[in-house]
């Protein structure tokens, strides 16, 4: 059951990052989020009072969420970023050290205990989106090559560092309230957070990136809070149900269906080595199936 929600939350993770990209075309990138994310929590919150009484939030709980909102924002923020300044395809590979950064964090915090297969699964996981990303013609070294000059690179490699913490740390939040509040929670929370930051960001750059097209805009943020939505239930359920590493190599399979669309419909440059690379994502998921 974990891995089809797992599935989910990959396909609801690509639309929400896709639709972000256009989103942030036309207004500012705090902005956006702060919409988006104001839609999903909301949509949440109602399946969250139909799902039954609400727990009451403990200690730990307010503990993990004063962590995980300063990352998720960090995150999302990096993310923003680095869509607004590079390809899809290129932006979304270097996040897939994602799943071996929170498998070893599970191992070190959470005292999980993967299986010698499953982390073969999430080593082609991480090595096939590797692949994925690499530009057409281009050197295999050449993602880390672009550190040095790409901006983009460098606001993804910060968004892959904040989402590994709030990986770690929903396992917390959801074994003391359950996954619906919990992603209620750290949505809204993230929301409100980033809505009380905004007049400084607007001194300090001169305006907030108010959308040049408002109609086009908001459907743009209906359509990616839905999408964000989606993802959190299928994330936070399926981490309900596995351990942290296995479902976020699973879920990081967003990045190869959010480099396809990237290719085959925003005509995003791509090359015959995405093959191989999508063979070892697939591959390493099978193995996380069958072994986690």
């Amino acid at each position: 059951m974990w891995i089809l929600l797992a599935l989910l939350a990959a396909a609801a993770s690509a639309g929400t990052s896709l639709l972000l990209k256009r989103a942030v075309g036309l207004a500012g990138v705090v902005v956006s989020t702060v919409a988006f994310r104001t839609v999903g929590g909301v949509l949440l919150a109602i399946a969250s009072v139909a799902g039954g009484p609400l727990p009451a939030p403990t200690a730990t709980f307010w503990r993990a969420l004063a962590i995980v909102i300063p990352n998720e924002i960090g995150g999302m923020l990096c993310l923003s970023m680095a869509l607004s300044k590079g390809d899809v395809s290129v932006v979304q590979p270097l996040m897939g050290f994602i799943p071996l950064l929170t498998m070893a964090g599970g191992a070190l915090i959470l005292h999980e205990q993967p299986s010698g297969l499953a982390v073969a699964g999430i080593l082609l996981v991480v090595m096939g989106l590797y692949f994925v990303g690499l530009p057409k013609g281009g050197s295999a070294l050449e993602p880390i090559r672009a550190l040095a000059t790409s901006r983009a690179s460098w606001y993804a490699l910060l968004a892959t560092l904040f989402w590994t913490v709030t990986s770690l740390t929903h396992k917390i939040g959801i074994a003391e309230v359950g996954p619906m509040p919990w992603a209620t929670a750290l949505t809204l929370g993230s929301a409100v957070a980033l809505a009380v930051v905004l007049p400084a960001i607007a001194r300090m750059r001169g305006g907030v990136g108010l959308p040049r097209e408002g109609a086009a805009w908001m459907r743009i943020i209906a359509l990616c809070g839905v999408c964000f939505a989606v993802q959190q239930y299928g994330l936070h359920n399926a981490l309900r149900r596995s351990q942290a590493g296995y479902v976020l190599a699973v879920v990081s399979t967003s990045i190869l269906l959010a480099t396809t669309v990237g290719v085959l419909v925003l005509r995003e440059q791509g090359g015959a080595h995405r093959i191989s690379g999508a063979l070892l994502v697939s591959s390493g998921v099978a193995l996380i199936a069958v072994f986690g």
